[in-house]
């Protein structure tokens, strides 16, 4: 009689568990994830191209195994150092990482100011950080409201930290005209004999005019 007491509270007990597991993951899956952004705007290299007027930015990745360490940017600003649209930026970052870790991303943070973005922006110009390899951001000649600019000089940036507040940056001018053009800007580094300069290399900048 005990014995069948004690299989009957077992059995209780384990019922009792597997509803609680089960209402629990009901819970989790409701919740939504503070850190998805949808999808990236990288591409990697190679893969689908874009067309028409535009300005590509190919780099190459390789990730660190690091704290306080793989996030990067791309930017527009233009001739007077108005923040006109960015390209990609790393989710950590973008997503109130600036607040946790001022080191990261410095001139981006300053220059695109994400604490007055709506979330739609946000979503807009962030993903995931991605595996090593080759990719390329694109950048269609509209600002952060979606419409064409039509200056015929904008400057770009690249920048990247590294580990902690060891930075790289890549900037140069875009000429707007007629003519495409490619270049490779030089780096420059906060720590001039940084061991991490492989985190963001190869970078190419090209112009297409149609």
């Amino acid at each position: 009689m005990d014995g069948g007491r004690l299989t009957l509270k077992k059995k209780l007990i384990i019922i009792t568990l597997v509803a609680a597991l089960f209402l629990g993951l009901a819970i989790i899956v409701k919740v939504k994830n503070p850190f998805n952004f949808g999808i990236s705007p990288l591409v990697a290299a190679g893969g689908q191209k874009q067309t028409g007027k535009r300005l590509e930015i190919s780099f190459s990745y390789d990730s660190l195994l690091l704290v306080a360490s793989n996030q990067y940017a791309f930017w527009i600003e233009d001739m007077d150092g108005n923040y006109i649209n960015t390209l990609y930026v790393t989710r950590y970052t973008a997503g109130e990482g600036y607040r946790r870790r001022s080191q990261s991303i410095p001139k981006w943070v300053s220059a695109a100011r994400p604490g007055d973005m709506r979330s739609s922006e946000i979503d807009a110009i962030t993903g995931a950080t991605p595996r090593p390899g080759n990719y390329v951001a694109y950048w269609d000649f509209t600002d952060s409201k979606g419409e064409l600019v039509t200056g015929t000089q904008y400057r770009y940036f690249v920048e990247g930290t590294m580990y902690m507040d060891d930075d790289v940056l890549y900037t140069g001018v875009i000429n707007v005209g007629t003519e495409s053009l490619e270049e490779y800007p030089i780096p420059e580094y906060s720590v001039f004999d940084s061991e991490y300069k492989a985190m963001l290399s190869n970078v190419r900048v090209a112009y297409y005019a149609n």
